[in-house]
């Protein structure tokens, strides 16, 4: 019996097509298919429309934490060290090799006091032929930072001239001229990454070793820091742990943020204490920086459209906004959607900066996402204010964005081949390593993602903590491919992958049946957008996940198009959602 079988609707919904225009598949096989069922209505006689493919919510935070972060206003430019750009997943000597050749393309803004590129990353920005940064600095470059003993030995030598990890200490000019005293978070094949006394992270041009004491600034001068430069017109709200900048009016959203971080900041590290695994306090105050809107959020760094909010590797930052600068007719799905994603990427800060996911060390992407959504669980309750359930949850959102996987009905609706679609997995490959293999993930992986680390964190709790204990110790910036990571996976698991399918597959369908399970209603969507033609592209859709009705509005969504809106109204049942569609068709 396949592992997809039980999450699989047994009852058909009618399909109504006015016209042939469809939008591109996008799903996967296994669990994995990307969109619910689907009534597609068209633009009248404008026959049929190119389809419009988005990528996926991964791909486009990686893309986008792969750009350069750029000097902030807020703290003095180390011309001595470039600020390493905030990271997801990559190959961190191609990473390192990076940072040279984006600092070319980044606005004059962010570059203010970036005058050696190539001496900032020690690299002329020329991939080896297996992708490595050369070795040696550009010819003729000058190093930001000259050492007093124009002879100094080479960064590797420097680097095993220091006894432990944490008296690996170095001298760092910034603009202004002060010195500060830098930590070496990291080092691969002769680049070294320090961190910096705000929590920030960066590449040096050359290393001044030194026996003073690293000090990470206070929170007071953090906040000196921070509203002296880009945000000094933002509203400060203080917790225990976190400094929350914020640009609306009201400081409403700020604090029950505040306090749904605090509340994230104090389980995790009860729930890491009880499982023996090693954490530790904060070491520096984190930052939460909210935006008034939509707009004002994306001005400050441009992300990709359905980007709402990220964890910041480089900065270590959470970047969100309060307001949508479109109104549009969601308010069942923002209510849902909105605490997870604070309590998503507040967790990524979180783990790492206690010790559970060293900065810049490189997990499998299944883990880190599976994690953070394993913390995120929201609130019942899909009205008001941020709310957060706490740790191992059931994920009634996630529980059923599955339940619609390889639903048949959807998947030819959206023309796609249920026997032979095939996003990510190859034939006979166990679905769990399918995921171990994945560096970017769909709306309905990340699903998958929280699955596996339910059940693995659920019922197999000590193998699970073996082998966070394992991830823990990843140094930051070591080479680790897809073999790697699966290997250490049958390491802590078993090597019966296969078997671990059919066990989660059996494991989610016990959830259904559990306390604290809350099956989602069914939403009936209704979509509208005036084309430049007079005509109006009108569609609809029956879905039980939030998720999945995000992605489907965003694949409907053409921007060149006008305003585009949509409603999402729950039912509860898929029959009566259905016929409020057709209620709603007949209409018009």
């Amino acid at each position: 019996m396949e592992l997809t079988a039980v999450l699989i609707f047994a009852a058909p919904v009618a399909v109504w097509t006015i016209a042939a225009w469809t939008t591109a598949a996008s799903g996967a096989s296994g669990w994995a298919p990307s969109a619910a069922e689907s009534v597609i209505v068209g633009e009248g006689r404008s026959g049929r429309s190119e389809p419009r493919s988005a990528s996926t919510r991964t791909d486009h935070v990686r893309n986008m934490l792969r750009s350069v972060v750029g000097a902030h206003d807020g703290f003095p430019v180390v011309p001595a060290i470039r600020r390493a750009a905030g990271i997801a997943t990559a190959s961190w000597p191609a990473v390192l090799c990076g940072l040279a050749e984006r600092l070319t393309t980044i606005p004059a803004r962010q570059a203010h006091g970036l005058k050696r590129l190539a001496a900032l990353a020690g690299v002329d920005g020329a991939a080896g032929p297996e992708g490595d940064p050369p070795a040696r600095p550009a010819a003729g470059s000058t190093p930001l930072l000259t050492p007093p003993d124009f002879g100094a030995p080479p960064t590797e030598d420097l680097v095993a001239s220091c006894p432990a990890h944490d008296e690996r200490r170095f001298l760092i000019r910034t603009e202004d001229g002060r010195q500060v005293v830098a930590r070496l978070h990291g080092h691969h094949d002769g680049k070294s990454v320090l961190m910096l006394p705000d929590g920030w992270l960066g590449i040096p041009s050359m290393l001044v070793p030194t026996e003073e004491p690293f000090r990470p600034m206070t929170a007071d001068e953090m906040v000196t820091g921070l509203q002296a430069g880009a945000f000094a017109d933002f509203g400060l709200h203080r917790t225990e742990h976190y400094l929350i900048l914020y640009q609306s009016a009201d400081d409403g959203f700020a604090k029950a943020n505040g306090v749904l971080l605090e509340d994230l900041y104090r389980r995790l590290l009860e729930a890491f204490r009880k499982h023996e695994v090693t954490v530790h306090e904060a070491e520096f105050p984190m930052v939460a920086v909210i935006f008034r809107t939509e707009d004002e959020f994306r001005a400050y760094r441009p992300v990709a459209p359905d980007v709402q909010a990220y964890y910041e590797v480089s900065t270590n930052r959470i970047l969100l906004y309060d307001q949508p600068s479109r109104e549009r007719i969601e308010p069942e799905v923002n209510a849902l959607l909105k605490p997870q994603m604070v309590a998503h990427e507040g967790t990524h800060q979180i783990l790492q900066n206690i010790g559970v996911h060293p900065r810049l060390s490189n997990w499998p992407l299944w883990l880190v996402e599976g994690l953070a959504e394993y913390c995120a669980t929201p609130a019942s309750s899909r009205k008001g204010a941020p709310a957060w359930d706490g740790l191992g949850r059931i994920n009634n959102l996630h529980m059923a964005t599955l339940r619609e996987v390889e639903d048949p009905v959807s998947l030819s609706m959206r023309g796609q081949d249920v026997h032979t679609k095939s996003l990510f997995r190859k034939p006979g490959q166990p679905l769990v390593e399918a995921m171990i293999r994945r560096h970017e993930l769909t709306p309905t992986e990340y699903a998958l993602a929280w699955a596996i680390t339910h059940y693995l964190a659920m019922k197999r709790s000590d193998d699970f903590t073996r082998f966070l204990r394992v991830m823990a110790a990843v140094p930051p910036l070591e080479p680790r491919s897809a073999d790697d990571h699966v290997r250490d996976f049958r390491q802590a698991f078993g090597d019966d992958l296969g078997k671990l399918d059919k066990t989660i597959h059996a494991y989610l369908s016990r959830l259904t049946k559990q306390k604290g399970y809350d099956p989602m209603p069914y939403y009936a969507v209704l979509f509208e957008q005036p084309l430049a033609n007079g005509r109006l592209r009108r569609a609809a859709m029956v879905s039980q996940s939030p998720q999945l009705i995000k992605q489907w509005v965003d694949e409907m969504s053409n921007p060149i198009a006008g305003l585009a809106s949509w409603q999402a109204t729950p039912f509860p049942s898929r029959g009566r959602a259905t016929l409020a569609i057709q209620d709603w068709i007949r209409s018009e």
